[in-house]
């Protein structure tokens, strides 16, 4: 399968700094982790969901309970309700223009698409990059929002995120994520695959150059130097 990363991409020759560089009193994909990132020259992966009024916010988990202690889903919660609550280290959840802002092209943004219960992720983070100066890739575990992605922009760089475990998305969806089954479709221009499932089958890759998630540790980064072109790392 054909790729147009050049060897010499952000993506092959930069670790990306997943959900910033957070840590030690610094709240995952907070504007302080991506300002950290920054400062040490890293690519930033980030995550991005829809709330209620459409507004694109920064944010991994679906609900809010983790990193807010509020039992709510983020897709269910309008923004004026979302920007009251609080991460543990006092910082709100930032909105994507607030990130782009932020980092204004310093460092290259690997940006998932979480999957959403209506549609329209995919369209308004598009529109909102349309304008934004410096080098980002999508990826998403969903292969149909890549899809949209690929019919709604097809010169974005786009990925396939893969893996084995901790899957809840269904027993048929598991498995197309696992193998990585519609990428004739999306035509994705890498994959990015959990570390615990290295080595992965030569079809679940098809000769595209391979990211892995996420390394913490040594056995981790070993793993990665062994098996894949470029990874995401968190907290080492």
């Amino acid at each position: 399968m054909k790729t147009r990363i050049d060897k010499n991409s952000w993506l092959l020759t930069r670790p990306a700094a997943h959900r910033g560089l957070h840590g030690n009193g610094v709240s995952e994909n907070s504007l302080k982790a991506f300002e950290l990132a920054i400062e040490n020259g890293y690519p930033i992966e980030l995550d991005i969901h829809h709330t209620t009024d459409d507004v694109i916010v920064v944010v991994h988990d679906d609900n809010l309970k983790r990193l807010c202690d509020v039992d709510k889903d983020v897709r269910d919660t309008s923004y004026e309700e979302l920007s009251s609550f609080r991460l543990s280290d006092g910082q709100k959840i930032p909105t994507f223009d607030e990130v782009l802002e932020l980092v204004a092209g310093r460092v290259p943004l690997l940006i998932e698409l979480k999957q959403q219960k209506r549609e329209g992720l995919e369209s308004a983070a598009i529109s909102r990059l349309s304008t934004y100066k410096g080098e980002f890739a999508l990826q998403s575990f969903d292969p149909r929002m890549m899809l949209n992605v690929k019919k709604i922009s097809p010169e974005i760089i786009r990925g396939q995120l893969g893996g084995g475990t901790d899957l809840h998305f269904g027993r048929i969806t598991n498995h197309i994520i696992k193998n990585l089954s519609l990428n004739a479709l999306v035509k994705p221009d890498f994959i990015n695959y959990d570390l615990r499932c290295f080595p992965i089958k030569k079809h679940v890759n098809n000769g595209l150059p391979v990211l892995g998630w996420t390394v913490r540790n040594q056995t981790d980064l070993d793993i990665a130097k062994k098996y894949c072109d470029s990874y995401v790392f968190e907290r080492f």
